[in-house]
């Protein structure tokens, strides 16, 4: 229900503003624009389901059951590695060190260990998002305005504006944990300041977000020069909801730049609330955790290990007063020989085997 809210609610509402409310200052008019619903509603449903498919596949999902069975192949019969250690062992690596797993940590972390609440943390990690988000829109828009022509082939702006878009979302997915881990502590905190001041929902962070995005980008482009009309083959997002459409719907000339907004936008914020709800809930395992934090912990239990057995030694060979037991006030007959029963692990078993000798000799001598 929430991840839906943010796919398709947020995106329709983001639109809605945009374009359904017309205002004429000149005349003091207010008029909605009814003929643009069709392509809201089509356009908020297409880029929600595009952008929860580039969520789960950028990111690497992976439920731990998938892993635990070898990866999605063998999960769905498709290899016939199905539980085979290696492809365990494989499916295991590549989720601890994918974005999905890396943020799992991360939300775990602040949930379990530091008591932090899911939405404050959420808050926090769309906090960290948004300058991800903002790059994701200006990297595509200004490759495609200052590359050179001999790289673009006619009638093909589009495309090549769309490969610099998933060129940037895979390395903003990989980049994206690096940094999170390190100020989620802080942006969930001013998160939580913020909630006192007013109530956010998980899905009104993306709406604000996705307004903030769609003035930058118009201001952007004023500073940049960016000019959309010399732009023809930028109508191919625009034919292609047309022909979508089982009615005739009105397109904004400006759709271009908000299929841009939504695939910068939704996919990063759509990843960020799956794993929040992820992590929040499952119980991170052993072999998922972070390396480094598994040697430190191997490095102190060795540490305590050799503690302990140094304290044994001593305590073998030097018989402590709290185990040590008071002195036979009678005559020892035996004075020459080691007791019995001496006191001390190892120590205690050679003097035995000593003194059993000893008294063996002593009898054969008699």
């Amino acid at each position: 229900m929430i991840i839906g809210g943010q796919v398709l609610i947020a995106p329709a509402v983001a639109f809605a503003i945009t374009y359904l409310v017309e205002i004429d200052t000149q005349e003091a008019t207010l008029s909605i624009q009814l003929e643009l619903m069709p392509w809201i509603l089509s356009a908020a449903l297409a880029y929600g389901i595009i952008s929860f498919i580039l969520a789960l596949v950028a990111g690497g999902f992976m439920p731990l059951t998938v892993a635990d069975s070898g990866g999605w192949l063998a999960q769905l019969r498709l290899s016939n590695r199905y539980r085979n250690p290696e492809a365990v062992d494989s499916a295991r690596e590549r989720l601890r060190t994918s974005p999905f797993g890396r943020m799992i940590r991360i939300v775990h972390e602040q949930v379990q260990t530091r008591r932090r609440g899911l939405l404050e943390v959420h808050g926090g990690l769309q906090i960290l998002a948004a300058p991800m988000q903002v790059i994701l829109v200006l990297v595509p828009v200004i490759a495609m305005q200052y590359a050179p022509d001999s790289m673009i082939a006619d009638g093909h702006l589009f495309e090549f504006g769309l490969m610099v878009y998933f060129i940037g979302l895979m390395a903003g997915f990989r980049i994206y944990p690096l940094y999170a881990a390190r100020f989620v502590g802080a942006a969930s905190t001013l998160r939580m300041l913020m909630e006192k001041v007013t109530k956010l929902t998980w899905t009104l962070p993306v709406l604000i977000l996705w307004l903030i995005v769609r003035v930058l980008i118009g201001i952007s482009f004023n500073w940049l020069g960016i000019d959309m009309e010399n732009w023809q083959s930028l109508a191919v997002e625009k034919r292609l909801i047309e022909s979508l459409l089982p009615v005739e719907a009105t397109v904004p000339e400006s759709s271009f730049i908000d299929m841009l907004v939504a695939l910068s936008v939704l996919p990063i914020a759509t990843f960020t609330t799956i794993t929040v709800l992820g992590g929040g809930a499952i119980a991170v395992p052993r072999w998922m955790q972070d390396p480094a934090n598994r040697l430190v912990e191997i490095e102190t239990s060795n540490e305590e290990i050799e503690t302990v057995s140094y304290d044994y030694e001593f305590d073998m060979f030097t018989p402590s007063e709290e185990i040590s037991e008071p002195m036979d006030s009678e005559p020892n007959t035996d004075a020459g020989l080691l007791p019995e029963v001496p006191i001390g692990g190892l120590s205690g078993w050679v003097a035995s085997q000593v003194a059993g000798r000893l008294e063996a000799r002593k009898k054969a001598k008699e």
